[in-house]
């Protein structure tokens, strides 16, 4: 089995990803180093939120990162072609 590569807060940063989910439920967009949350319009860096995020989603809502529990690392998805 491949392993799967870790990806750290500056990685969730980048061009792909634009939305994260978090584990209590709350949705953010992703703008460079700054989350919005989109429930409340609260404004938090991604470092401070990474420890709580579930999944990372792309623009075209593909999750290309998660982790299933919160003492677990966030991992890359690597997607399957059809």
């Amino acid at each position: 089995m491949e392993a799967q590569k870790r990806l750290a807060f500056y990685d969730i940063s980048d061009v792909r990803a634009k939305s994260a989910k978090t584990f209590d439920g709350r949705t953010y967009s992703l703008k460079g180093g700054i989350a919005v949350d989109n429930g409340t319009g609260d404004i938090k860096r991604v470092a401070d939120i990474y420890y709580d995020v579930r999944s990372v989603m792309d623009q075209s809502h593909t999750i290309v990162a998660k982790r299933r529990k919160r003492e677990e690392e966030l991992t890359e998805v690597i997607q399957k072609s059809s």
